[in-house]
């Protein structure tokens, strides 16, 4: 195949590849800059997560726990503070999570709705012209919100602060699971975009993502024999000068 030919096949792979692949490289580098000038601390919500207290538990508190009949098959016991509140979080051997007081043994889980929020705040810790962050709602969730890909059924706490926060809590343990704000929103838009996963989010292995990836690569490819063949009749004519 003499240069002319291979010139033309590569123009016109060239050609293909762009109009398949040039918006999706677009993407690739416009989220990558998003995705490289956003703080991961400030997406994932830590520079206002608040320290939590540290907790112990006493062999009395243990020992009323004994009180509680569906407990005979104890995996592990840990102290902590679910807002404020000693609570010991007990897990089974069929790894079941539930959380008792720790001072009177009664069941606290599954939380409701004002404990959730409790939970909320005591994570938070941003204040907003010196005033504390308040609550806007707090939804109790069976379907998947969108930017919680995780088990169901969850509390979802929405704050009034600038970064528009929600904050999901676990009805059995009263943790908060996820952080979520605008940055996020923002953050995980662009990386949707460039692992071409639009449902999970998730699959860095599709199949659409390997062959764009491929097709990109060919895009490059025949742009850089394309250079040659451009740079190349430059060069034979400064040497026969």
């Amino acid at each position: 195949m003499n240069g002319m030919k291979v010139r033309r096949v590569a123009l016109s792979l060239h050609n293909w590849m762009g109009l398949l692949v040039g918006i999706q490289i677009v993407f690739w580098f416009v989220g990558g800059l998003v995705m490289t000038v956003l703080p991961l601390d400030l997406v994932r919500g830590e520079r206002s997560m608040a320290e939590q207290a540290p907790a112990s538990a006493t062999l009395e508190q243990v020992a009323l726990l004994g009180s509680r009949q569906e407990l005979n098959s104890v995996r592990s016991i840990t102290a902590r503070q679910v807002a404020g509140i000693p609570v010991l979080q007990v897990t089974d051997l069929k790894a079941k999570t539930l959380i008792y007081h720790a001072e009177t043994a009664a069941l606290l889980s599954p939380i409701d709705a004002g404990l959730a929020a409790k939970v909320a705040l005591n994570d938070f810790s941003y204040r907003v012209a010196d005033a504390d962050v308040a609550v806007l709602a707090t939804e109790w969730l069976t379907e998947e919100p969108g930017d919680f890909r995780r088990t169901l059924p969850v509390w979802q706490v929405t704050l009034d602060d600038p970064d528009g926060t929600r904050l999901y809590v676990s009805p059995d343990t009263g943790r908060v699971l996820a952080r979520r704000n605008d940055y996020w929103r923002v953050f995980d838009f662009f990386w949707m975009l460039h692992i071409m996963d639009y449902d999970e989010r998730e699959d860095f292995n599709n199949p659409l993502l390997i062959v764009t990836t491929i097709t990109s690569t060919l895009f490059v490819l025949t742009g850089i024999i394309l250079l040659y063949f451009r740079f190349w009749p430059q060069r034979k004519k400064r040497g026969a000068a």
